[in-house]
């Protein structure tokens, strides 16, 4: 769903849902969802310098990272 809400523009949306994703991701420790956390990644890499997305990038690439 957060890569659809950055597709369409949507950044209130996308950033929501890629923080419902990481905390499915430290819950679940599954290493399919933290693959698909760094397909997602890209998409808050240069999207805005909202402080929102920067947030949200920071907390995939400290999951993607442990």
């Amino acid at each position: 769903m957060s890569q659809c809400h950055f597709l369409l523009g949507d950044l209130t949306g996308a950033v929501e849902e890629t923080h419902r994703a990481v905390d499915a991701a430290r819950a679940t420790r599954s290493s399919r969802v933290r693959a698909q956390l760094g397909e997602l990644y890209p998409y808050t890499v240069g999207n805005s310098p909202a402080r929102s997305v920067r947030e949200a990038r920071d907390r995939v690439r400290d999951l993607l990272s442990t």
